[in-house]
Parts: C-alpha cells; sequence; structure tokens
C-alpha cells in the first residue's frame, strides 16, 4: 500500500515561510539551474531537481533530466519525506522499500530507484523543500557526495532568501507614487512574460477560439489568420492521434497534463513544444482546452545530439578507465595495458617507449614527469600526479599517472603504475570554481552590500558594493573588525545590534553613515548564521543605499509644500472632470475657502464655453494620445471675470494602462498679453520704419542669430527673411564674410557703437559698404545684441578711385607719376616690406636729341613704348613710374637679394638700347640705372630713392648704357 508522507510539526508556519520566498511558479533562473546541474555531476545522477514542497504538491524551481514536469502531487513526493530532518534523506532502491515501492514515480515514469535529498532549510529551521538527486539504478552516495549535496542545498537556501530579500526590497516603496511605479513594472513584466509563452483556447473539437500574439507569430502567422483554424493543423501529422487522446483525456477528466509534440510552421518548418494543458469552461459552461506552450526545439535538437554523441561513446569502448603499464629497467622495454592505450588513442600495434611515452604529456608537465621518474628510479620514491596530456590525435586531456618502483636484492627492477583520464573529473573541479566566482559575480553586481562576520565581529566575507562602502579592497577587510575600519558615530548604532544577533535574534533597522561617497541613509538587515547544533557561528550582513529614496520622500515633501503655497492654479481631477485637489491659488481664484470640500465639483465649471470645447475637441484627445498637453485657454474668476492662462494638463495612469486622474497648472498671463500687445505695436511700427529706409536693416541677438531683416536686406543677399530670422551671422554671411566683420562684432557687444566700411564682393562687381554696429542695451545694462544699418557707398567710392586715378597717374604713359610713387612706396612700408624692396632709377640716355631732332610727338611716342616694354618686364605686384621727362622709376617689392633687382636693371638697359620704329624711323636711344636695395627703418624711403638716385648719377659717369649700386 502507497505510504502517506506525513506533515512536518509547525506546518502552517513552514507553508507560511515558504510563501514569503515568493518563489512558488515563477520563471527558470540560470543561478538555481547551475546549482541543479552541478549536483547532478558532483552525484553522477540523470536526474536532479530543486523541489518545493507546497500543502498539495511539489513544485520544481529548477530540473535536470524531466523535461516537461513541474510539479507532481505531494502525496507521491520523496521530497515530503526528506523535509522530516535536516541530515540527507536517501532512498538506495525504492522497489525495496516498503514506503515507496507501490509509489507511482516507482512503478511508472519516471522510474525512480535511488533517491537522495538535502533539505532547504530557512533561517529559522523552516525546511520548505529539498535538492534532490535521482536515478533509475539502484545505488547509494559516497560521504564526499553527500556533504557536496548538502553543500549545496545550503547555497540554494542562501539564494532564495537573497532572492526574496531582493524582491521584498523593490516592493518596500512607502508612497503612493512609488506603489504606482512598481505596480505599472510588475505589470508590463508580466505581459512580457506572458507574450513569450504560446497561449491558446480550443473547443472540444479543436478549433482555436483565441490565440496569443506569440502563438500566431511562432506559426507564422497573424491572430486574424489563425481565424477558424485548428490546433490539430499546426501538429506534425506523425503526433496528431496522441495529442487528440491527450486533449480528450484532459477534457474528460478535468486533469492537467503536460506533454510535447512536434508542431509545424506555416513555412512548414518543424518545431518541437512543450505544452502544459488544463480544462476551463466557457460561458455555456462548455469545456474548453487551455493550453501554454514553450518552444522547446534547440533542447530537443541538443538532446538529439546528445544522445548521437553517447551511442558513439558507447559503441567506441569505454571513455573513462584505469590503465596499466610496466617498464623493465634492464631491457628499457614499456608495455602499455589496453585501456591506457585506449587513453592515449594508439593503435594496438604501437609500440611505446620512455621517450614517446613523456612526449604525450603537455610540454609544460614533460619536466615534472621526468623528474618524478628518474626520484623513483634514484631512490625508490613512488609519485601521484595529475598532469595535462596530449593523445596521439591532439586531444588535450588531464590524466592521473601513479608509479612506483619494484625492487629486487636492493635494486630497482623495474616501474609499474596506473595510469586514468581524469578530464572528466578535472572539469568538474573548474566548474566548481567557476561555480564559486559566479557567486561572487553575482554578489559583486548586487546593489547591496553584503558580507559575512564571525563570532569575533571579524569580516570574512564583502562584495563589491560593501568594499565600495568602506573605501577599501577586500583584502584590506576581510579579517578586521568594523571598528579597525571606520571611526564614526555609526559604530555604535551598528555595535548594538551585535550581540542580539548573535544570540539568534535577526535584526532589521536604518542609520545614517559617512563613507567615501558622503553622508547616506542604510537600511541593514544582520541574519544570524546557525549551525545544525544549533550554534550562531556569525551573522550574514545586508546594506543597502536608501539614500535617494529618503530624499526623493522629503523631495515630495517638499513638492507638495511648494504647490501649496505657488501662484500657479494647481487643481487634480478624476478621469471625469470631477475635482480631488485644489492648491491655495486656485481656491482663491475661484473664492473657494482653504478648508472647503472640492468633492461635489467640477473642472468644466471654472472653464469659459470655449475652454471646455477646446478640451472635448483638443485638450483631452492630445492627452491621451501624448501624456501631456501645453497651450493657452482661460477660466473665470469667482467674479465671472476672464482670465487667460497658459495652461499644462498632464494624464496619470494607472497599472492597467487607463488614464485615473488629471493635473491641470495653469498661470496668469494677463499682464503678458497685454505686455505682448504692445510689443507688437511697437514691433509693426518698427518694422514699417525699417522697411521704408533704403538701406539694409538687422537685428540680431547676443547669440549672434537673426531677429530680424527688412526688405532691402532680403534683396541684397536674394533670400526670403523666413530662411533667415533665427539663423547665425556665419550661417547667412558665409565664413570668410563673418570672419572679416567678427572684430568690428566683438566691440560692439561690449557696447561700443562702431562704424566701418569694406568692399564687398557682388555678382557683378564688387560693391563698397558702409556699416555701422549699434549695441541694444537691456534695462540691467546687459548688451541683448545689436543693429546692423548697412548702406551701399559703391557710387562714392567710384567717384573717390577716378579722383585718385586723376591725380597718381601720369597722362602720356599710364603710369604711376610722383605723388603714385610715394604713396606705393609708403602703403609698401606700411604691409612691413621695407626690407625686402628694391628701387631702379632710370635715366634715358641720348633721348634730347630724339626730342631735338625729331619733335616731341615722336618723343613723347618713344617713351610711351619704352613704358610698355617696361611693363613686360615687371611683376604685376610691383610698381613701374614716371618720374619726369625721360626719368623712371621701378619698385620691385618681395626682392630677397639684389642680384635680382641687377638682372630686372641689366633687362632694361636691354629694352632701352633696342631700336624704337616710330613714324618710319630706326630710332635708337639707351638707359643708365642705378639702383638701391633694402629701407632703413630709421631713415625710411627717402633714403632708398637718394640712395637709387645717387647710383644712377655713377653709372651716368661711367659711360651710361651701365648700372651701379
Amino acid at each position: 500500500m502507497l505510504a502517506k508522507p506525513p506533515n512536518p510539526s509547525s506546518e502552517t508556519a513552514r507553508l507560511a515561510a515558504l510563501r514569503d520566498l515568493v518563489v512558488l511558479d515563477s520563471e527558470p533562473e540560470e543561478f538555481f539551474d547551475s546549482i541543479t546541474r552541478l549536483a547532478a555531476e558532483v552525484c553522477g545522477a540523470p536526474i536532479a531537481l530543486i523541489s518545493l514542497v507546497d500543502a498539495e504538491r511539489q513544485w520544481f524551481k529548477a530540473n535536470v533530466g524531466l523535461p516537461g514536469v513541474n510539479e507532481t502531487p505531494r502525496d507521491v513526493a520523496f521530497c515530503a519525506h526528506a523535509i522530516e530532518s535536516d541530515a540527507v534523506f536517501e532512498v538506495p532502491d525504492a522497489t525495496r522499500d516498503t514506503r515507496f515501492r507501490g509509489n507511482p514515480l516507482v512503478t511508472g515514469a519516471p522510474d525512480i530507484r535511488f533517491y537522495a535529498g538535502a533539505p532547504l532549510i530557512l533561517q529559522h529551521g523552516e525546511r520548505v523543500g529539498t535538492l534532490c538527486v535521482i536515478d533509475r539504478q539502484p545505488r547509494q552516495l559516497d560521504a564526499a557526495q553527500v556533504r557536496m549535496l548538502h553543500s549545496l542545498a545550503a547555497i540554494a537556501s542562501q539564494a532564495l532568501v537573497m532572492r526574496r530579500d531582493l524582491i521584498d526590497k523593490a516592493l518596500a516603496v512607502r508612497t503612493e507614487y512609488e506603489r504606482a511605479l512598481s505596480e505599472a513594472e510588475a505589470y508590463y513584466r508580466n505581459i512580457v512574460e506572458e507574450q513569450s509563452e504560446l497561449v491558446s483556447l480550443s473547443r472540444a473539437d479543436g478549433e482555436l477560439a483565441y490565440v496569443n500574439p506569440a502563438y500566431a507569430r511562432h506559426f507564422g502567422c497573424t491572430q486574424q489568420e489563425m481565424a477558424g483554424a485548428t490546433l490539430f493543423d499546426f501538429i506534425d501529422p506523425a503526433d496528431r492521434d496522441a495529442v487528440r487522446q491527450l486533449t480528450a483525456r484532459v477534457l474528460q477528466t478535468g486533469e492537467s497534463s503536460s506533454s510535447e509534440n512536434r508542431m509545424v510552421s506555416a513555412a512548414g518548418i518543424e518545431k518541437w513544444v512543450a505544452w502544459t494543458n488544463r480544462r476551463q469552461h466557457d460561458a455555456q459552461l462548455r469545456p474548453m482546452l487551455h493550453s501554454v506552450g514553450r518552444d522547446i526545439t534547440e533542447r530537443k535538437l541538443a538532446d538529439r545530439a546528445l544522445r548521437a554523441s553517447q551511442a558513439f561513446l558507447y559503441r567506441t569502448g569505454r571513455v573513462a578507465g584505469v590503465g596499466g603499464w610496466e617498464l623493465d629497467l634492464a631491457s628499457n622495454a614499456l608495455a602499455w595495458s589496453d585501456e591506457t592505450r585506449r587513453i592515449h588513442e594508439v593503435g594496438p600495434d604501437y609500440m611505446p617507449t620512455v621517450a614517446t611515452g613523456i612526449a604525450f604529456f603537455a610540454p609544460q608537465a614533460q619536466p615534472v614527469i621526468q623528474a618524478a621518474v628518474q626520484a623513483g628510479i634514484a631512490n625508490g620514491q613512488p609519485w601521484d600526479l595529475e598532469l595535462p596530456f596530449i593523445t596521439a590525435t591532439q586531444r588535450a586531456i588531464w590524466v592521473r599517472a601513479v608509479g612506483e618502483v619494484e625492487f629486487e636484492h636492493g635494486r630497482p627492477v623495474r616501474l609499474v603504475g596506473a595510469f586514468q583520464d581524469i578530464t572528466r573529473r578535472k572539469e568538474l573541479e573548474q566548474r566548481l570554481e567557476r561555480s564559486e566566482l559566479f557567486v561572487r559575480q553575482i554578489t559583486d553586481n548586487l546593489p547591496v552590500g553584503i558580507a559575512y562576520v564571525d563570532r569575533d565581529s571579524r569580516f570574512r566575507f564583502v562584495n563589491l558594493a560593501q568594499c565600495q562602502r568602506f573605501g577599501l579592497e577586500r583584502e584590506q577587510i576581510l579579517g578586521r573588525t568594523r571598528s579597525q575600519l571606520t571611526r564614526s558615530a555609526t559604530d555604535d548604532i551598528v555595535g548594538r545590534m551585535v550581540p542580539a544577533v548573535l544570540a539568534g535574534q535577526p535584526q532589521h533597522f536604518e542609520y545614517d553613515e559617512t563613507t567615501v561617497n558622503g553622508p547616506r541613509r542604510i537600511e541593514s538587515r544582520l541574519v544570524p548564521d546557525i549551525s545544525d547544533a544549533g550554534e550562531v557561528r556569525g551573522f550574514f550582513s545586508t546594506g543597502v543605499d536608501i539614500t535617494e529614496r529618503s530624499n526623493a520622500e522629503r523631495s515630495l515633501r517638499e513638492l507638495t509644500a511648494i504647490l501649496d503655497n505657488t501662484t500657479d492654479y494647481v487643481v487634480q481631477t478624476d478621469s471625469r472632470g470631477n475635482v480631488r485637489y485644489m492648491n491655495r491659488a486656485a481656491r482663491s481664484l475661484v473664492g473657494l475657502a482653504l478648508d472647503a470640500p472640492v468633492a461635489q465639483r467640477n473642472f468644466g465649471e471654472f472653464n469659459t464655453p470655449s475652454t471646455n470645447r477646446n478640451f472635448a475637441e483638443v485638450i483631452v484627445p492630445a492627452v491621451k494620445a501624448d501624456g501631456i498637453w501645453i497651450g493657452q485657454s482661460a477660466v473665470y474668476r469667482h467674479d465671472q471675470l476672464e482670465i487667460p492662462v497658459n495652461q499644462m494638463v498632464i494624464a496619470h495612469r494607472d497599472a492597467g494602462g487607463r488614464i485615473g486622474r488629471y493635473s491641470s497648472v495653469m498661470r496668469d498671463i494677463s499682464v503678458e498679453l497685454r505686455a505682448q500687445q504692445q510689443q507688437e505695436r511697437l514691433t509693426a511700427t518698427l518694422r514699417s520704419v525699417t522697411e521704408a529706409i533704403p538701406a539694409l536693416v538687422s537685428v540680431l541677438g547676443a547669440d549672434q542669430r537673426y531677429r530680424f531683416v527688412n526688405a532691402g536686406f532680403e534683396r541684397w543677399w536674394g533670400m526670403p527673411r523666413d530662411s533667415i530670422v533665427g539663423r547665425t551671422m556665419v550661417d547667412v554671411l558665409g565664413q570668410v564674410e563673418h570672419e572679416s566683420s567678427r572684430p568690428w562684432v566683438e566691440r560692439v557687444l561690449r557696447g561700443e557703437t562702431v562704424h566701418f566700411e569694406k568692399a564687398h564682393p557682388g555678382r557683378e562687381a564688387t560693391r563698397h559698404l558702409s556699416i555701422d554696429y549699434i549695441p541694444l542695451w537691456l534695462d540691467s545694462g546687459v548688451v541683448d545684441g545689436f543693429v546692423a544699418v548697412v548702406q551701399d557707398i559703391t557710387p562714392q567710392k567710384q567717384e573717390e578711385l577716378r579722383l585718385v586715378q586723376l591725380t597718381q597717374r601720369d597722362k602720356l604713359t599710364g603710369l604711376l607719376n610722383r605723388a603714385g610713387f610715394e604713396d606705393h612706396l609708403e602703403r609698401q612700408l606700411g604691409l612691413g616690406a621695407g626690407s625686402s624692396l628694391a628701387l631702379l632709377y632710370v635715366d634715358l640716355d641720348h633721348f634730347k636729341s630724339v626730342n631735338d631732332v625729331y619733335g616731341h610727338p615722336v618723343g613723347d611716342h618713344v617713351l610711351q613704348i619704352f613704358a610698355q616694354r617696361v611693363l613686360k618686364l615687371v611683376r604685376p605686384s610691383d610698381a613701374v613710374v614716371r618720374l619726369g621727362g625721360d626719368e623712371f622709376a621701378i619698385v620691385l617689392a618681395g626682392v630677397p637679394e639684389s642680384t635680382h633687382a641687377q638682372t630686372v636693371a641689366a633687362k632694361v638697359i636691354a629694352a632701352a638700347h633696342a631700336p624704337f620704329g616710330v613714324d618710319g624711323h630706326q630710332l635708337r636711344i639707351g638707359a643708365s640705372v642705378g639702383l638701391a636695395f633694402g629701407v632703413d627703418p630709421v631713415t625710411g624711403w627717402r633714403d632708398l630713392v637718394a640712395r637709387a638716385d645717387a647710383n644712377l648719377y655713377q653709372a651716368k659717369a661711367a659711360g651710361r648704357g651701365r648700372q651701379a649700386g
């Protein structure tokens, strides 16, 4: 007869502790899955579970080896027996145990033979479930496996408590606003979680009455496309009969069932889905099948691959085992057993030697095994080593190499030993190390300071958050007491709690603490660590920084005070406009006393008819769509005077996304509107004046953005003012033009009225502009921008240029005259070019005889020809001057050396000696040249002229047709 598990003592307290964990029916979590996989590997069991024992069922938080099974009835649960004591509960062979041999879990799937379960014990001793391992073969755990299973169960228990505490922190909100946020977060999280599952509701004949979006997407359809389909349309034909039988059984008996079957998407892709099926009833009490599925295709594919791999390993022989070897020291012959050859992955005909045998070890391990062999031969010392190894197929494994020396008559004659592939154990050890690292990483990434303190108040464990609170490295904290790490007033607060927690009483309190990050508010829990014998070995400490939450609560109180005392009108209503709150200013506006109730008032009473229409047609639809509306409206004062207001309306949604309240913040803008109207009149007047001015007028802010431009400005730049206003000077004028004006802009923004002229390259010709910048002053004395007035003065400039041309040009040759010569020298010196100036003084030889013989008109023609010849010899930047009569000058700019000027002088002499053809005459003259180079900054250009003139006389005295200088 099936033995029913006895109820644990204090069952009510135990179930309450289980409910307090908030873990039943939660989603799988990788940390608990890792613990379960580790238990299965440590114990060599195909099935491992974290089972939580509820009132009528046992539910699996983590499951290895029982896919698709989430829970079983409690009355058949082995774990219901395991929670009866603190020790590991073990059943070596369930078929021989009178308590279990008739259990359906033994007589049927999953065919339990062996069971071992370590209870999950909470801080007050409540045993809420087990970490258990199950095998389909009778067996027993060794002592090490029992200890490991018990330790892993303790980790799982602590993880459940830490998970519960983190949930408590998240839910421990103290204001309606915080609770609303938490509920909204939970709501949306549930939506996301539900959408990841495939949910359907079908009738008895299989017709789908409802599918959720995830179900439709899974099969490549929309919800509308699946209307009229049956759930059997998407089941693989090979599985349809089985599914029909299962659904009929669920609908007939009402028993829930879990199953797995193949499905086919609209694209013909095979997918595996694990289903949980339950019976429900529609409004007419007709049975309906409610199905929740999860895609397990990847897991099925992995299972297939695993089964194929296991079959391969079974066919090729044992992978793990112990091989033997023997080395005859006399003949140096090395013999291997078959298992040793299999570990080395060599064939039966392979002949090993000592050298080749050592060569199989990884390079870093070869010196170690060589030293062990040599030490064994030398002094008979045995060895037992675990070393990295590379097989004949280049596969990296770990081996255990054991050897000892056999002696005959006191002399070593042979070495014998064992060889074992321990790769799996090494991997398990590495996984354990990674699991420990994983646990540390979890605690280091929690926003909670976590520590373990022993009975001597010394820290034995701290996570990263705790280190950051102290501002110390982990190694600087471990082994020290709190008083050794910090000297603050909080030491006394925490110190008073320690005796109580070491007496076994959990402590929960808040305190202010000064950390490296400044003053913080900390919520702390101290939980005693009680051994199986009831001894308090130390305590766990958690500290949550609640500074922001405390500040938020204080800020909320301050915000409420602000709202009550602001001059803005603040009103809050329900979704129908019924008033729930009015601040002092709003009450005063409508004539309500501060203590008068508002529950019977509606917001529409205070609005003008146009405002109420705007609410219905514009504001409410906008708020529903965007959550907020900002604009202008009007309300009635208590004396029915219409008050214009700037208004902001905000929607507040509940956890279901429905609008539950509206808040409206209004500001009286009567004064601003009157000022705006006045400003608009002033602006219209200004615009009329500026449009009539025949100049370019613009107004710019301190940020150099255009605020206004007149029509003249638009015509000048060929741009409409809409594309100018709001843009910067750089955007409109361009970088080059802006840079040329920037010095004057900086001056006007410093408060100086500036005037300047500049040439502007136009579309047809260069234009000359007269520009005035006038600062705009605020009443505070700050320059808020400036007015720019620009006038085209090109005609005036052109007239000035014409007059200059008349005064500085020689009428006969078009060259510069003496006035132009002196002005050019002044400008060159102003540009800093004096040190590289060269001056050539030229005097024509024998020119007087031309005038005397042929007349002045011919002489004038000769002068014109000579002038053109000289212009062709020099650069455009050089200046050619007729000083008077037959005297000329050439100013060469940017001459690095005097030899360059001498070269030009030679060319001028050659040009003068070339014949001049005038009126049929071939006339010959010559030229003498005096050179001077570089302007003395003290004596100036007149000294340069004097030196050139003196050198000219020297050239003439030397016989004419020469150069000197």
